[in-house]
């Protein structure tokens, strides 16, 4: 029971839920003691949904302003001990206990807890659900009659667990040496009608995986490591829209409904227009869409685009999710990788103040040069095949589990072995180059081996992080790709092939004939990006409202 429900009038006891109908459910009588509680605040004036409040200062920030806590062995001083200026804070409340009848001890919680967090995780805090680590990320409210008065201790009164609370006060630290703020005045900006889970009868304060992800605002109340790389998305996004705008590049918009898709291998998700009586399809990829703009003449743009996929989903895959993608004239895949060491070394030193991250056990390194494989060379080193030994790579893909007749081509079945034996032991940073070009119809062939392309993946932590071309500008090499393309598709039965119908984008080929300047791209997954600095492996814990089944739970 809440600690503050023994001293409180009936009317009062947010919990005390033997004296509500007995037909009601849990979570109606919790909301029903709440809702008591907040019409004794109307009574007595106070919105229970709060007004406007301006804070001074974040809870991290005001924990910094206390004195230096006193020696272990110093005798508790007779004085108070000195406080700072006075300071406003706002927050949820995280605890909530009465000491007496006219003192009650409270913690608030604000966004800062995420910044701490994540501070504690990169100094290597192996206790960061412990309650040492959790104090640190919150501040103790002294709260005292004598400071309100009888008529704001009402307010103090109907106070439950979770409630959006704003406070007056100075910081100092208690007799016992605890950082708090000595609260002078206590306003209500938002009464929460329900408790937090773990309030409400769960055996712990962690909730299950699914409900994580179904409701994350339940898991953002409650899990500071989920605040924590949400914020720490965001400010990946914005160090990768600055690194890109300081080298020139333009950031624009192109279309999520295309009728045509391309610039991938993937099976749309089709819409219909009614107005305009037409099937169109979500995008795959923004690629063709903007080589389409160097053709115009902006030489340099970029796209924090949302992609849509109708395929699987597994920890790594989500049908919506998030890509940075790039253009830049005059440049080429080795322009890119240069780009994209840049990038990612950027991305650490200003968002993390590390180059080396702590993913699923292993310490990823993010110094520059990165390893370099080319396609057959690690399939050669990781899996001691040679791709054109076909006796050898049909025998390892029965010992993997493959059906060989499942493949319609020799290609597609070397490549499905490529991922099974390779991508396990791409750890730390790695470029494999020169893909088969069968893989890559909008690449560039290497001239030097005509059935390879001038292509890079980058793969880190076992995943595919990014992906980059010297770009196909030759109009006619690109419409027998594409008539290659879709032929093979069919051919297959391929629905994710990224052709629908046979139909190819011939107005990128009229695009193409008009003068495409040699140019490079790439694009970087953000979701993946985002699971490899914050050291999640399901990217539903780094998309805020991942994609799921309808919830059919009565």
């Amino acid at each position: 029971m809440h600690a503050l429900a023994g001293r409180l009038p009936p009317l009062a006891v947010g919990l005390r839920l033997a004296r509500l109908p007995p037909a009601m459910t849990e979570s109606d009588q919790y909301r029903a003691a709440r809702a008591q509680k907040a019409e004794r605040l109307r009574q007595g004036g106070i919105d229970p949904f709060g007004r406007t409040f301006t804070p001074t200062h974040s809870v991290a920030e005001a924990r910094a302003l206390a004195p230096p806590a006193p020696a272990a062995v110093a005798p508790a001083p007779a004085a108070p001990a000195p406080r700072s200026d006075v300071v406003r804070l706002a927050g949820r409340i995280g605890n909530l206990r009465e000491a007496s009848g006219k003192l009650v001890f409270a913690t608030l919680y604000d966004r800062s807890r995420a910044d701490v967090y994540l501070r504690q995780r990169l100094e290597g805090r192996g206790d960061l659900d412990g309650a040492e680590a959790k104090k640190e990320r919150g501040i103790q409210l002294f709260i005292e009659f004598t400071a309100l008065g009888a008529e704001r201790w009402a307010v103090v009164s109907a106070l439950d667990l979770a409630d959006w609370i704003g406070v007056t006060g100075r910081i100092g630290r208690t007799k016992r040496g605890e950082v708090s703020v000595f609260v002078d005045e206590l306003v209500v900006l938002g009464k929460a009608m329900l408790p937090p889970p773990h309030q409400a009868g769960a055996d712990s304060g962690e909730l299950s995986a699914e409900t994580r992800s179904r409701q994350r605002y339940l898991d953002l109340m409650m899990s500071d490591g989920s605040l924590a790389t949400f914020t720490l998305r965001s400010r990946l996004v914005s160090a990768v829209r600055r690194f890109f705008s300081e080298r020139g590049f333009l950031e624009v918009e192109t279309p999520m409904m295309q009728p045509i898709p391309g610039g991938a291998s993937a099976r749309p998700f089709i819409t219909h227009h009614n107005a305009l009586d037409l099937d169109l399809y979500l995008r795959i990829a923004p690629e063709l869409y903007l080589k389409r703009l160097l053709v115009g003449g902006l030489e340099r743009v970029f796209e924090l685009n949302r992609n849509f996929r109708n395929e699987g989903i597994s920890p790594r895959h989500n049908p919506e999710f998030t890509m940075i993608e790039w253009y830049q004239a005059y440049a080429d895949h080795e322009a890119m990788m240069r780009l994209s060491e840049e990038l990612l070394l950027s991305l650490a030193d200003q968002v993390l103040k590390t180059r080396v991250l702590q993913f699923a056990g292993h310490a990823i390194d993010l110094t520059t040069p990165w390893r370099r494989y080319t396609y057959h060379e690690a399939l050669r080193t990781f899996g001691g095949l040679a791709y054109d030994d076909q006796v050898a790579v049909r025998a390892r893909a029965v010992a993997l589990g493959l059906d060989p007749a499942d493949y319609a081509t020799y290609d597609r079945l070397a490549n499905a072995v490529w991922e099974l034996v390779v991508e396990p032991h791409l750890i730390q940073p790695t470029f494999i180059t020169d893909q088969p070009s069968w893989l890559t119809p909008l690449c560039k062939a290497n001239p030097a081996n005509p059935a390879t392309t001038l292509r890079f993946e980058l793969f880190i932590a076992r995943m595919e992080l990014g992906n980059a071309y010297t770009e196909l500008n030759d109009p006619d090499v690109q419409r027998s790709r594409f008539a290659a393309q879709a032929q093979e598709a069919a051919a297959a039965n391929d629905q994710e092939a990224g052709v629908v119908g046979g139909v190819i984008d011939e107005d990128y080929c009229t695009a193409l004939d008009h003068g495409l300047p040699a140019c490079g791209g790439q694009g970087i997954g953000i979701d993946r990006l985002v699971m490899l600095f914050s050291g999640r492996d399901n990217i539903r814990d780094v998309i805020l409202f991942p994609t799921m089944r309808p919830d059919t739970t009565p």
